[in-house]
């Protein structure tokens, strides 16, 4: 089945980062990620974004949906076989 395309407008992104103690982000972290360090700290944020005018291909902005979304983000290291690598893990979404 073909996903339809998706249209709408981001409206806001604010992306707030703060130094948290590697000790605690390690427990919330699966294997095998470790958290990436800056300074001794880990690095963790939230990314709040607003969508607007969430629509189909084709139909009228006032027929959209907005949303408010929030990711919860840890920034990350791990090795695997193809080597070593840095992302960003995110532990919880929420949307509303």
């Amino acid at each position: 089945m073909r996903m339809p395309r998706v249209h709408g407008t981001i409206k806001r992104r604010l992306l707030i980062n703060f130094r948290v103690d590697p000790c605690v982000v390690q427990k919330l972290l699966p294997a095998p990620f470790q958290p990436k360090l800056h300074r001794g700290q880990a690095i963790a944020g939230i990314c709040l974004i607003r969508l607007e005018g969430i629509r189909p291909r084709g139909f009228p902005r006032l027929a959209g949906l907005s949303s408010e979304n929030a990711a919860h983000r840890i920034a990350v290291t791990w090795e695997d076989r193809h080597g070593a690598h840095e992302g960003v893990y995110i532990p919880r979404r929420d949307t509303g």
